[in-house]
């Protein structure tokens, strides 16, 4: 049975055996369906999606008269309702002017069709607790569309601080934070999974309390421990992807070099490049299959390293591919690939979203009876009706805009399981690959500058 020791990046703490990652893995599958069962269906969003957290605070000043000084800040205040003013044309906006314990006015601007809506709302000589951002028009101070505008005796008052969320069309501020407190009443109990030393020496608290708390206040340790719940779900899921990925076995690539030492370059590749080829190589010979991070800068040459990874699957009669986030980046590969290629017994094709009709079909035959020996593409080089005859070894730019399951997607269009090279050249500090990629093993590359293996 492996053995996972320390998973870096989370806890010191945490040290997990293969079956007790299974019964985390259990709990964080139980919290996801939880959060599911609890979340609230935004217009537009997908109903399965987890509960929104807020992304600011409004704070609130209740006051008892209007003053100067509070302009630009959220009052609450009690005001009598004196007038009603429209403007000279249909479009003008509607002024209800109104006032304080002591006869100061303020104007309640309403803009669009809402006028007839607000005099519902706000009816002549009856007094109302108004909520809203204290502004200054003029001579005059105003509140535009007041958020809050409840009778005296209303059980709904605004709050000294309120969540604000992310919102999608249709969706109000105040009608998410209602769908969110009802979710919140449906909160199972779960096991915790958290070590009580951490959650001792952190003073988080526990999931149920942490998931409401942070809609009520702006609480740091709630917030403190959900992020962390993010982080160690995301690291067991890669050890189980890692895990499941080591119990299938792979094909064992040992290249001639015929390609490889026929490539003509302008270049000599340099020290840290071969270093960094020879590594990738090495993987390539052993049946566990590659799983490797290749982070360079830009100009680097990690296509370069790609092209070689890709040339000792063709080498030993296999295929390769190459995957990118976009279409100009997967046509700017091509081109680049079809250059360094030139004069070489190797068919390289392209395939995206935007390839139709005999191009495409062309295309999918190519790879399926093996003629096309690498494929250079977006997303459409794992879709369901591409198949490959014998995909070998893929390779991935810019993987940070893949997920896992994109990633897990590719790797399945393979007999066996692919040799897989991601590259990146957005700097990711070594700590943080760990946490966000600890699936891969880590090949560093700074100018291609080869280092320490992760797997």
């Amino acid at each position: 049975m492996a053995d996972f020791r320390f998973i870096e990046g989370v806890s010191h703490a945490s040290r997990y055996t293969q079956s007790s990652i299974c019964r985390s893995a259990l709990h964080a599958r139980r919290r996801s369906k939880a959060c599911q069962a609890a979340g609230t269906v935004e217009a537009g969003a997908d109903q399965g999606s987890s509960l929104s957290f807020p992304v600011n605070w409004t704070y609130r000043k209740p006051v008892s008269l209007l003053d100067v000084a509070d302009v630009g800040q959220n009052i609450i205040i009690r005001l009598v309702i004196a007038e009603y003013r429209g403007g000279g044309s249909p479009r003008a906006p509607t002024r209800i002017f109104a006032s304080d314990a002591e006869g100061n006015y303020v104007t309640l601007t309403f803009f669009g069709r809402n006028g007839g809506w607000a005099k519902k709302q706000l009816p002549l000589g009856e007094e109302r607790v108004i909520s809203g951002k204290l502004e200054r028009y003029g001579d005059e101070l105003q509140i535009v569309h007041p958020d809050h505008m409840e009778p005296l005796d209303s059980a709904i008052a605004p709050a000294l601080a309120e969540p604000v969320y992310p919102l999608s069309d249709g969706m109000t501020n105040k009608r998410l934070g209602q769908l969110i407190s009802d979710a919140a009443a449906r909160i199972p109990v779960l096991p915790e999974w958290i070590e009580p030393s951490v959650l001792q020496k952190q003073r988080w608290p526990d999931w149920p309390s942490a998931l409401a708390g942070v809609h009520r206040r702006d609480d740091t340790a709630s917030r403190d421990r959900l992020a962390y719940d993010e982080l160690f779900s995301n690291q067991l899921a890669m050890r189980l992807v890692r895990a499941a990925l080591d119990r299938r076995q792979g094909i064992a690539i040992r290249g001639d070099g015929r390609l490889t030492g026929a490539l003509k370059l302008p270049f000599d590749l340099t020290g840290a490049q071969k270093r960094t080829i020879a590594e990738i190589e090495g993987d390539l010979a052993q049946t566990r299959p590659m799983l490797r991070l290749l982070q360079g800068d830009v100009g680097a040459g990690k296509t370069l390293v790609a092209l070689m990874t890709l040339l000792r699957a063709v080498e030993c009669g296999m295929q390769g591919a190459l995957l990118a986030p976009t279409e100009i980046l997967a046509r700017q590969h091509f081109a680049n690939l079809r250059q360094m290629l030139s004069g070489l017994p190797v068919n390289i094709a392209i395939l995206t979203g935007r390839d139709k009709g005999k191009v495409r079909e062309a295309t999918l035959m190519g790879l399926a009876d093996g003629s096309i020996d690498i494929l250079v593409g977006t997303h459409a080089i794992f879709q369901e009706a591409v198949m490959y005859k014998s995909l070998a070894v893929a390779v991935i730019d810019e993987q940070h805009r893949f997920g896992v399951s994109q990633r897990l997607m590719l790797s399945r269009k393979a007999k066996g399981v692919p040799h897989l090279l991601v590259m990146t050249a957005t700097p990711i500090p070594r700590t943080l690959a760990l946490a966000c990629y600890g699936e891969n093993g880590q090949l560093t590359a700074g100018r291609i500058t080869a280092g320490a293996h992760a797997g």
